[in-house]
């Protein structure tokens, strides 16, 4: 039977747009690698660990290489992240929970993400995680 993004979707972590870098840190205890950043009631994005990671790194250790690849635009020496926005990915992709398993690898192999909200009347009503795609994956 052909897995869909309801039977494999987590629920959702939230976290507003203006949290410190170092509270995005604290929410990563206990959640999975992903948070979908709010502004108001609007889900504008989302982090994954692996760009709090790149956050802890010493200025003097990034190169423009890496960080063109975390932000998506010309490099600024003096970047420095201070708020959840700052750290996100632009929220573009979404699921209906009805995708199935194999169109949901696609899309993330794809858009090149590690996990994809599913939206459902407009609301973010949950996440697939890379890892959840590639454990119920039949091969």
């Amino acid at each position: 039977m052909v897995k869909t993004a309801q039977e494999l979707m987590d629920e959702p972590d939230f976290v507003q747009n203006n949290l410190s870098v170092g509270e995005v840190e604290q929410e990563f205890e206990g959640s999975e690698n992903t948070l979908m950043v709010k502004r108001d009631d609007e889900v504008i994005g989302e982090i994954h660990e692996n760009s709090v990671l790149k956050a802890l790194i010493p200025e003097e250790k990034i190169d423009e290489e890496s960080m063109v690849g975390i932000l998506g635009l010309s490099f600024d020496q003096s970047y420095a992240p201070e708020t959840a926005e700052d750290l996100m990915n632009a929220h573009e992709v979404t699921v209906p929970p009805s995708e199935t398993l194999g169109e949901i690898a696609y899309i993330m192999d794809e858009e090149d993400i590690r996990s994809v909200p599913v939206e459902k009347d407009g609301e973010i009503v949950g996440v697939v995680h890379e890892d959840t795609v590639v454990e119920q994956g039949e091969v």
